[in-house]
């Protein structure tokens, strides 16, 4: 092949072939997070640098026009010159998402994220849950549920368990609702679909929080949810959504920004102590210590004892640390993408949204290298095809394209019947499992840890016990927990019946949930491949 005949190649495929780059920098940044990955890390940083290539590449190999270019420099301008104010990279990444989207179906790309972020979180939990990897955990005194142990199974803090796990929910709900919704169902089998699809998740998420205690987490995984199935719901966005979807981006600004500064004192407390767990403290404390640019700033934070915290909520690290100007702009983005959304009329994509404006309240992952804002990747999409409006012809054969790709997992009525059978089969499956698992098993009288304090570092006072590995290898024949044992010269903490029949029982429900699952899997599998020549529903 001469040099000629490669470089036509090359032109012909140089598509797919971009991508096939963007796909690749997606799921090198996704994986690095769903791996527990952070900023500091070696292996983290080299992801990121890879991730970055990645992209160079797919800019280079997609042809872009003056406007889509100008667009670029602009948004690269902006986020160079708050990195250089801030040392934050948060800004550069997100735009990465969102620029590199060009010829890249939304659905390919939520695709390949759900698969490698399910792979690996769901692989860390099972590792984790089974002892099989070392894993974090905190005690903590929660009101109404007493001293309790919180598990992160691999990842930094349980919040971020909770996180990776709700950003993996809505990518698989998005995916499914989206076949669904285009499928040939009668509504009221896709209702039912969304239904069933929207419990299995929110069983799942409650499964995961009974381990890592995130309220925030939960909470926004049922907002999202029930977003998600509201939307579905309606025949039209009628005047109630777009009041909600419009005033949801200044709604959060507001509570995150305005209100620390501005609630009675009494109002204050109640809300920092009980909603916003000490968030609204810390506002408020950065609020007082800090002052507004236009490209940000590197937060001054003289407190000894804070010096490891930063802002959690979103709205105001984007506005305090990053900036008058990097605030306006994603503002102007969220609210153009929800006009464009209502108009378009999507309804997934705008679920997907409120959850991530919701969570932002208490988490700062909309903005940061947090990499799991993916509304992005649907305001990428739009951008380009606003950019290129003008080529109608072939932003229709784009749209029509991704439809068809959707249209062909056409749902058959029948399917919606095994689907129930394999549902039912491994709830069956799971309990039946647990049930053996707590016969065959003695309940424990203690459990011993090798942590007495709490994520705050403040300790219960505990003694520390050494125990040698005779004595180890005694307490858990007679069915006692114990976790985080080395050696004799390891320190251990005994906790009462109480705590450690809470981790036993939660271990119960763990094998019946991951059985149940495996049961799942492969019931659909069976039932969904046999007797049938029609288009068969991935679940």
């Amino acid at each position: 092949m001469t040099v000629i005949e490669m470089i036509d190649k090359f032109n012909l495929n140089r598509d797919k072939i971009g991508e096939g780059l963007y796909l690749l920098y997606f799921a090198v940044m996704v994986g690095a997070r769903a791996l527990g990955l952070y900023e500091g890390m070696t292996l983290y940083n080299i992801s990121l640098i890879l991730g970055l290539f990645l992209f160079a590449c797919k800019i280079l190999v997609t042809r872009h026009t003056v406007k889509e270019y100008g667009v670029m420099a602009f948004l690269f301008a902006l986020s160079f010159l708050v990195y250089h104010f801030t040392g934050e990279k948060g800004l550069l990444v997100c735009f990465t998402m969102l620029l590199g989207m060009k010829g890249v179906s939304v659905k390919k790309a939520i695709t390949v994220g759900a698969v490698t972020a399910g792979t690996l979180i769901l692989g860390k939990i099972v590792l984790g849950v089974f002892g099989v990897l070392p894993e974090v955990y905190y005690p903590q005194e929660r009101s109404g549920a007493g001293l309790m142990f919180r598990h992160a199974f691999g990842y930094a803090h349980p919040n971020t368990l909770q996180m990776n796990v709700l950003m993996l929910t809505m990518m698989v709900i998005y995916l499914l609702t989206k076949t669904v919704m285009k499928s040939d169902l009668d509504r009221k089998k896709k209702l039912s679909y969304i239904s069933l699809i929207s419990v299995a998740a929110l069983f799942f998420n409650l499964y995961i929080f009974m381990y890592s205690g995130s309220r925030s987490g939960i909470i926004t995984c049922m907002v999202f949810l029930i977003c998600n199935f509201w939307l579905a719901v309606r025949k039209k966005i009628g005047i109630f959504e777009k009041i909600i979807c419009y005033a949801a981006f200044p709604l959060t600004c507001v509570v995150s920004i305005i209100f620390p500064l501005v609630l009675p004192e009494n109002i204050f407390e109640f809300l920092n102590r009980t909603v916003f767990n000490s968030r609204f403290m810390l506002a408020k404390y950065f609020w007082s210590n800090n002052h507004l640019s236009l490209f940000g700033i590197r937060l001054n934070n003289p407190m000894p004892n804070l010096k490891t915290y930063g802002i959690d909520m979103a709205p105001m690290y984007l506005f305090l640390q990053l900036g008058i100007v990097a605030f306006i702009v994603i503002a102007s983005l969220t609210l153009w993408f929800v006009n464009t959304s209502i108009k378009e009329d999507k309804r997934a994509e705008l679920a997907v949204l409120m959850a991530m404006l919701f969570i932002g309240m208490w988490e700062p992952f909309l903005y940061n290298l947090g990499f799991k804002n993916f509304a992005y990747v649907f305001m990428g999409g739009m951008l380009y095809s606003y950019l290129n409006k003008e080529n109608a012809k072939a932003s229709d054969e784009v749209s029509k394209k991704e439809t068809d790709e959707t249209d062909g997992s056409k749902i058959a009525g029948t399917y919606f019947g095994r689907l129930i059978k394999a549902v039912t089969g491994a709830v069956l499956s799971g309990f039946a499992a647990a049930l053996i698992f707590l016969l065959a098993t003695v309940p424990p009288t203690a459990l011993y840890g090798d942590r007495e304090c709490g994520e705050d570092g403040v300790s219960f006072g505990m003694e520390a016990e050494y125990l040698s590995e005779n004595y180890v290898k005694e307490l858990k024949k007679n069915g006692d927990i114990v976790i985080g044992y080395k050696d004799a010269e390891t320190p251990m903490y005994k906790y009462g019946e109480d705590i450690a029949t809470m981790e036993y029982e939660k271990k119960v429900i763990s094998v019946g949930v991951w059985v149940g699952i495996l049961a799942l899997l492969v019931l659909c599998a069976v039932l969904c491949s046999g007797g049938s020549k029609k288009p068969k529903i991935v679940i």
